[in-house]
């Protein structure tokens, strides 16, 4: 006979501290996280699509990775660009 197993109950095992607490960091560190969650302020966006020359999109390429290894840290072509459209446009 073949059965198949059922899943086991596990509705009377419960933990004194939470797992979560381990991988997400300590509860100070939670706090943190949640301070930093208040300052986050989003603007609404829409995607636009644009055109440009090969020569145009390949100097933007270079220009972020530059940035990158300058700062160490990950700029996207999406904030230049917008920087610069703000420049431009005295925004």
């Amino acid at each position: 006979m073949n059965r198949m197993k059922r899943k086991p109950d596990v509705s009377k095992f419960h933990l004194s501290k939470d797992p979560d607490d381990f991988l997400n960091g300590a509860i100070a560190d939670k706090a943190e996280k949640k301070q930093s969650k208040v300052e986050v302020k989003k603007t609404e966006t829409q995607q636009k699509i644009f055109r440009l020359p090969v020569d145009v999109i390949n100097a933007l390429k270079l220009h972020v990775a530059h940035q990158q290894v300058e700062t160490g840290q990950k700029i996207s072509e999406t904030k230049i660009v917008e920087k610069l459209l703000r420049e431009y446009l005295k925004l």
